[in-house]
């Protein structure tokens, strides 16, 4: 079990006390996650030194570029592609093992980075044309990058985005880009939502899951909601999934780092509790 998080979950003045106060916690690693308005191939070396000093590596970046790659104005998307692949050789260049990419969000959600494909029915549907694109857009990805950090494709619940919502589309895009480096993201949180069986869907997507994010029920910290983590726990250990588990949440009532701890023990008892129950 390879156990992550947001750093932004954790108290400090700056990155390296983040990177501390997760390694205090029993944490593995962390999963970048800057602000909109910071991009973090500008703090090379800090995040080059927080790793040093705390001992933990990066294990993914959440985001962190311009805004989703499918967009339908021409200029805006290659832009995006650009601080994308940036990112993505970011990755590789401090060993995060890949970069999350959310393809596209409602717009009722980020209305100022959302732009849709239009409906060109009867000649190709919304989403036809937003699943021609996105992949066409992956193979330049794959192409341009060099490398080996993955694209990570993140399906959100019905909510948040009107095109990718379950890890089986998610898999789907994956064979159809047909490149070991696109890979698929799961997120408890979301799969609590669209999923009818959150274990019988991770076993079913195994061969294309590269990482996995954990939120309880009500996104927060696990242990405060109502989700199966021993179940979801008991489906990884039978794929033998070796990625990362990265806590991404909502602030949790009390002391972050207590809150924290706290997770990281529980979290840790669900694993050991899957392998007992194998």
């Amino acid at each position: 079990m390879k156990l992550s998080a947001h750093q932004t979950l954790l108290p400090g003045a700056d990155l390296a006390e983040r990177f501390q106060r997760a390694a205090e916690c029993g944490l593995d690693g962390i999963e970048l996650a800057m602000a909109q308005t910071a991009r973090v191939y500008d703090l090379h070396a800090e995040i080059e030194a927080a790793m040093a000093a705390s001992g933990l590596p990066v294990g993914s970046i959440c985001g962190n570029y311009e805004g989703p790659i499918i967009h339908a104005d021409r200029t805006e998307r290659e832009s995006r592609l650009a601080d994308f692949l940036r990112t993505l050789e970011f990755a590789d260049a401090i060993g995060a093992r890949g970069v999350i990419l959310v393809p596209i969000f409602s717009p009722s959600v980020q209305p100022e980075t959302s732009a849709p494909m239009p409906d060109l029915s009867p000649f190709a549907d919304e989403d036809t044309l937003t699943t021609n694109l996105l992949l066409a857009m992956l193979a330049e990805v794959t192409e341009r990058a060099a490398g080996g950090a993955a694209v990570y494709l993140e399906p959100l619940n019905r909510y948040e985005a009107t095109y990718l919502n379950t890890v089986g589309k998610a898999a789907d895009l994956c064979r159809a880009a047909d490149h070991p480096r696109v890979q698929l993201m799961a997120d408890l949180f979301h799969m609590n939502i669209e999923e009818a069986d959150i274990p019988a869907s991770l076993r079913a997507v195994a061969p294309h899951l590269g990482h996995v994010h954990l939120a309880d029920s009500q996104r927060r910290l696990p242990g405060h909601g109502h989700t199966d983590f021993v179940g979801a726990f008991r489906a990884l250990r039978e794929i033998e999934f070796d990625g990362w588990l990265a806590l991404e949440c909502m602030p949790t009532p009390g002391d972050p780092l207590e809150n924290m701890r706290a997770c990281v023990e529980f979290l840790r008892d669900c694993w050991e509790s899957a392998a007992g129950d194998q």
